[in-house]
C-alpha cells in the first residue's frame, strides 16, 4: 500500500487552504474561515498519520490497511470539495462584483460549500482520531529501506558480461601515460537489477587487475536512510581500520586517509553511490586524490546525474543481457540436472522473454521455478511478475530501493505512468499535462524537472526526439511497469474487453490501444459496467488507428453525466457534430482532448465554465467553425 499519491494530494489540499485564505472574498465570510483553518489543522494530523503509515507499510495488518484506505478515499474527498470550493473563488475573481446577481449566488454557494467543507472535515477528524487505536504517530520520522551492504565477494558465476569485463579492464590497466592524472573516475550506470556491483565484482577480482593494482579497497556508499551527508561516514568506510570508529574526529580520519592512500596506486570501487550534489562530491573526492599515478575510482550508480556530477571521461552503461546469455542464465537457475521436458524448455524461453534481459529477474524467476510443477510455470507465464508475491520479493526490494529516493510528488507521478499500455511510446508533452492536471505539479517547468529526474534515475528510456526536440517520446521498462502499477494501488485500471467492471477506488482509466469499440459492437450494458464509477479523475485513450469512433461516443454519453470529479478526459476522434452540455458539469476538469474530431461543428456554451481549464486540445478539428463567446456565458 504505498501512499505517495495521496500525500501528494495532502499538499495540494494544503495548498489550496491556503491560497482560498488569501482571497478576500472567501475571508470575508466568518464562516468559511473558521471551517477552512479547522480542516487545514486536520489535513496536518492526516498527513502525519498517513506519513507515519507509509514508513511502516510493509508491516501494516489488514485492519491497519483498511484503515488507512478509508483515510485515503475521505483525503479525495476532501480534495474535491476545496477544488470546488476554489473554483467558485475563481469565478468570483474573474467578475469582481460586476454581475449582481452572481455576487449573491457567490454568497449563497459559499454558505453551502462552508457546510460541505465542515462535512468533510468532521469525517477526517473522526477517522483520523483512530490513529490511536493502531498506534499511529502524529509526529513520525519516516522509515526508510537500507540497502543491505555489498562486498566484493563474489558467490555464484556471473553470466554473460565477459565484454564488458573486458572494456573495462582495457581502460584501468591503459593508463600509465605520464600526462595521465593520478586518480581517474570511472562510473558503471544503469537501472537496479542489471547486475552493476556483479559487474564491478568481476572486474575487482580479475587477476590482471589484482596484479596492476598493489591496493585495491570496496565500500559500499549507499545511504538509504536518507540522512545528512556525512563526510566523515563516508571517508570513514574508504579508510576502516582499527583506530577509526563513529567518534573518530575529522582530521583523525584524514590522517589515516593519507597513511593508507597517499602515493599508492590504488583502487577504489564505490558501490552503489546515490549523491547527486557536487559539493557533497568535491570534499569526498578531494581526500582520494593523494593516490599514486594510474588509481582509479570506479563508481556503480542508477542515476544518469551521478556520472555527470563526479566528472571524469569514462562511463560504462549497463544494457540487458543478450538472448542467448539470458536463456542461458535461466537454464542454470531454473532446471536441474536431470532430463528436461521440451514443453517446460519452449515455455522457459517465453517466460524469459518477460524478464526483459535483467539478469535479476532472471535469477530470482529462474529460482523459484525450479522443481516446480508445469501449472507453476504456467502460472508465471500467464501473470508476469505478479507472481512472485508481494513486497518480500527480490525485485520489488531492488527496484524499491531507486523509488524510495524520490519524493511523493514524483512517486506520485511514477505511479500515474501505469495508465499506458506495456511498451507504449509516451508522449512527454501530455504526461507532463496529465500530471498537472492531477495536481501532482503547478508548472510544465517542473514537469520538465520531474522528467529529466525520472529519466537521469533510470525509470525512463529510450528517448526518441525529433531534431528540434520539440516531440519527444519514451518507454518504461516492463519491470518498471509492473512496479509502477504495484505502488498505484489499484487506483489505475487499463481497460480492455476483459473488464467486466471498474472498482469503486479506481480514479484514473485508459482505454487499450487494441480495443475497438467501433467494430466490435459493445452493448450499452457492459458501457454502464464500464462507466458506473464515479470517482474517476482520468479518462484517457490509448490512441492508434483501432482506438476510435464507438469508444468516444459512448465515453461522451456515458462519461460526463456521471464523472463529475474528472481532471482529464479524453474525447478524440468521437465522431460526434456537438458535445452535451453537461460538459460544463465538470468542473474540476484541467485537460480536454477534442482533437481528430473532424465532424465537430460547434462546443456548447457550457463549456465556458470550465474556469481550471489548463490544456483543450482542438487539434485536427477541421469542422469547427467558432468558439462560445468567452465572456461571462457561464454565468
Amino acid at each position: 500500500m504505498d501512499l505517495s499519491t495521496t500525500l501528494s494530494l495532502v499538499q495540494t489540499i494544503l495548498t489550496a487552504i491556503q491560497t482560498l485564505g488569501l482571497m478576500q472574498s472567501v475571508c470575508s465570510i466568518s464562516d468559511c474561515k473558521s471551517q477552512l483553518d479547522d480542516l487545514q489543522n486536520t489535513v496536518q494530523t492526516v498527513r502525519a498519520v498517513l506519513e507515519d503509515a507509509d514508513a511502516k507499510q510493509d508491516l501494516l495488518s489488514s485492519q491497519e490497511k483498511n484503515y488507512i484506505q478509508e483515510l485515503k478515499d475521505a483525503v479525495y474527498d476532501a480534495d474535491d470539495v476545496i477544488d470546488e470550493f476554489l473554483t467558485l473563488a475563481k469565478q468570483k475573481q474573474l467578475i469582481g462584483n460586476k454581475v449582481t446577481s452572481f455576487f449573491s449566488r457567490f454568497k449563497l454557494l459559499t454558505h453551502g460549500l462552508s457546510s460541505k467543507v465542515k462535512m468533510v472535515n468532521d469525517k477526517l477528524n473522526k477517522i483520523a482520531t483512530k490513529s490511536n487505536q493502531f498506534s499511529f504517530k502524529v509526529d513520525c520520522k519516516p522509515m526508510k529501506f537500507t540497502k543491505e551492504e555489498t562486498s566484493s565477494f563474489i558467490c555464484d558465476k556471473i553470466i554473460g558480461r565477459e565484454e564488458d569485463v573486458e572494456e573495462i579492464i582495457g581502460v584501468l590497466l591503459g593508463s600509465h601515460t605520464v600526462d595521465h592524472p593520478n586518480v581517474s573516475l570511472l562510473s558503471i550506470m544503469g537501472m537496479g537489477g542489471l547486475g552493476k556491483t556483479a559487474l564491478a565484482q568481476l572486474v575487482f577480482n580479475d587477476p590482471r587487475i589484482t596484479e596492476a593494482f598493489p591496493l585495491k579497497r570496496w565500500t559500499c556508499i549507499a545511504d538509504q536512510d536518507e540522512q545528512q551527508w556525512s563526510l566523515k561516514a563516508f571517508l570513514g568506510k574508504v579508510v576502516k581500520g582499527p583506530s577509526i570508529d563513529d567518534k573518530s574526529f575529522l582530521e583523525e580520519i584524514h590522517h589515516e586517509v593519507k597513511k593508507q592512500l597517499e602515493g599508492r596506486k590504488y583502487l577504489l570501487i564505490l558501490d552503489d553511490v546515490w549523491t547527486e550534489s557536487y559539493d557533497e562530491w568535491q570534499q569526498f573526492e578531494g581526500y582520494l586524490k593523494v593516490g599514486g599515478r594510474g588509481s582509479w575510482i570506479i563508481v556503480t550508480t542508477r542515476s544518469k546525474t551521478t556520472p555527470q556530477m563526479i566528472g571524469g571521461d569514462q562511463m560504462h552503461e549497463l544494457r540487458g543481457l543478450s538472448e542467448s546469455d539470458s536463456w542461458h542464465l535461466f537454464e542454470r537457475m531454473a532446471f536441474q540436472a536431470e532430463e528436461r521436458d521440451d514443453e517446460l524448455v519452449n515455455l522457459g524461453k517465453e517466460i524469459v522473454k518477460k524478464c526483459t534481459n535483467v539478469p535479476l529477474a532472471i535469477r530470482v524467476v529462474g529460482s523459484l521455478l525450479r522443481g516446480q510443477s508445469k501449472s507453476k510455470w504456467l502460472s508465471f507465464h500467464e501473470k508476469g511478475l505478479d507472481f512472485l508475491g508481494e513486497s518480500n520479493d527480490t525485485v520489488t526490494r531492488i527496484l524499491k530501493l531507486s523509488y524510495d529516493q524520490l519524493n511523493p510528488s514524483l512517486k506520485a507521478c511514477f505511479a500515474y505512468c501505469a495508465i499506458f499500455p506495456k511498451d507504449w511510446q509516451i508522449s512527454k508533452k501530455l504526461l507532463i499535462q496529465l500530471w498537472m492536471a492531477q495536481g501532482y505539479i503547478n508548472s510544465e517547468n517542473l514537469g520538465e524537472d520531474y522528467f529529466l529526474i525520472l529519466l537521469q534515475r533510470c525509470f525512463f528510456q529510450d528517448l526518441l526526439e525529433d531534431k528540434i526536440g520539440k516531440k519527444v517520446l519514451f518507454k518504461i521498462h516492463d519491470l518498471l511497469h509492473d512496479f509502477a502499477e504495484k505502488v498505484a494501488g489499484g487506483e489505475i485500471c487499463r481497460i480492455s474487453f476483459d473488464t467486466s467492471s471498474v472498482g469503486k477506488r479506481v480514479r484514473h482509466v485508459s482505454f487499450a490501444h487494441h480495443m475497438n469499440f467501433y467494430t466490435s459492437g459493445v452493448s450499452d450494458s457492459y458501457a454502464q459496467h464500464i462507466f458506473n464509477n464515479t470517482h474517476i479523475r482520468t479518462c484517457l485513450q490509448i490512441k492508434d488507428h483501432f482506438a476510435v469512433g464507438r469508444v468516444g461516443q459512448l465515453l461522451a454519453s456515458k462519461s460526463i453525466p456521471k464523472w463529475t470529479r474528472l481532471r482529464s478526459l479524453d474525447l478524440s476522434y468521437s465522431g460526434a457534430k456537438s458535445l452535451p452540455k453537461s460538459i460544463g458539469q465538470l468542473l474540476h476538469l484541467r485537460s480536454l482532448d477534442l482533437s481528430d474530431n473532424t465532424n465537430l461543428e460547434v462546443l456548447p456554451k457550457s463549456i465556458t465554465k470550465l474556469v481550471n481549464l489548463q490544456t483543450l486540445d482542438l487539434h485536427s478539428c477541421s469542422s469547427l467553425k467558432q468558439l462560445p463567446d468567452l465572456r461571462y456565458s457561464w454565468l
